[in-house]
């Protein structure tokens, strides 16, 4: 299970978003979904994750869904972004596009869980 963090672009005048991606068994996808929903006060909470995790069941192999928020981090409204796109084999990739402090908060919320299950 990797995690790789990368730069998106973005307007010249915003902050550039950064990307985290990871790939795992689907059937975490719930459960690093809540871990992440921690992170914000409001927007993306547990009722979202579950929501985007009941979606992501329900996705075809090599048919990518994005899920877009409008979320608090740290007393700031952001933007958090959510794509996923399951394989045949049902691995999940999935990536989060957010502030720099809030992906790296997010790829410290994923690495807990996945460090967690002893992988």
């Amino acid at each position: 299970m990797g995690l790789f963090l990368t730069i998106s672009s973005a307007p010249a005048l915003a902050v550039d978003p950064v990307r985290v991606t990871t790939s795992f068994d689907a059937r975490f996808s719930a459960a690093v979904l809540r871990q992440v929903a921690h992170l914000f006060s409001v927007g993306f909470g547990r009722s979202e994750a579950d929501r985007v995790s009941q979606e992501i069941d329900s996705l075809k192999a090599d048919q990518p869904r994005v899920w877009q928020f409008q979320v608090q981090y740290q007393g700031k409204v952001e933007s958090l972004e959510i794509r996923a796109l399951m394989d045949d084999l049902g691995m999940i990739d999935l990536d989060f596009t957010a502030s720099p402090d809030a992906a790296k908060a997010v790829r410290d919320a994923v690495d807990t869980y996945v460090n967690g299950r002893g992988r």
